[in-house]
């Protein structure tokens, strides 16, 4: 299984040649010519292309082939931000979990209670979901439907991550005596029903992953819905 750190994974550079100028450059790079995109916006069409081809179609069916075409750059461009199709899955998921861990992180940190943390916490998870629809597809699928070729990611651990966030928050709470009941149980609910609502949004676009949404789920979560009846009636 990897291991996901906070930094990227090294790049791998072309054999050097020289330029016009006397400048040693990557091979690719003097072939780039025009019509093809500058270095910066390369390197993210073809993330973005291969988010998308490695959620629909999964890593193996996936050709390098088809995410040069879907990026709309050639192969030595490809290789030279991403070794690999391998190193360029592994670094799609990597970046995609960092970003997320530290936005949601991020997010956690906001209000001043333990209710108006779990909202922004929860706001937090909906709203890199609701933007970066492929790379939480890709998710799914490995975690789903792994296949056997494609490189190990613990996704299942990976998913774990938010329950360990809200338990954080909910033992807080329950030492300042503002929630009652077990921290882990109610984070697995809270991380059911955010897996649930965004799976609703992924297959039909619906529920709308917004403020409001994290709010009506956390209040029926910590206040429950039922009206106390007294006893005897």
């Amino acid at each position: 299984m990897n291991s996901f750190a906070a930094a990227e994974s090294p790049e791998h550079y072309l054999p050097l040649t020289r330029s016009l100028e006397n400048l040693y450059l990557p091979l690719s790079m003097i072939n780039l010519g025009r019509g093809h995109p500058p270095s910066g916006l390369a390197k993210r069409a073809i993330r973005d292309a291969a988010a998308a081809l490695f959620a629909e179609k999964g890593f193996t069916a996936t050709s390098t082939r088809e995410i040069c075409e879907g990026a709309g750059v050639t192969k030595p461009v490809l290789y030279y931000h991403f070794g690999s199709k391998e190193e360029l899955y592994e670094t799609l998921v990597q970046e995609a979990f960092n970003e997320y861990q530290r936005e949601v992180r991020r997010a956690s940190r906001r209000g001043r209670t333990t209710r108006e943390k779990l909202i922004e916490t929860l706001r937090g998870m909906l709203a890199f979901a609701r933007r970066h629809r492929n790379e939480y597809r890709l998710a799914v699928r490995m975690v789903v439907a792994p296949e056997r070729e494609s490189p190990a990611i613990d996704f299942i651990e990976m998913s774990r991550a938010d329950e360990r966030l809200l338990t954080e928050i909910l033992r807080e709470g329950v030492r300042k005596g503002e929630v009652k009941g077990k921290p882990q149980q109610i984070a697995s609910a809270i991380a059911g029903v955010a897996f649930s609502c965004v799976m609703g949004f992924l297959l039909t676009g619906r529920p709308a992953l917004n403020r409001k949404l994290a709010r009506d789920t956390i209040n029926l979560l910590m206040g429950g819905c039922s009206r106390r009846i007294p006893i005897g009636k």
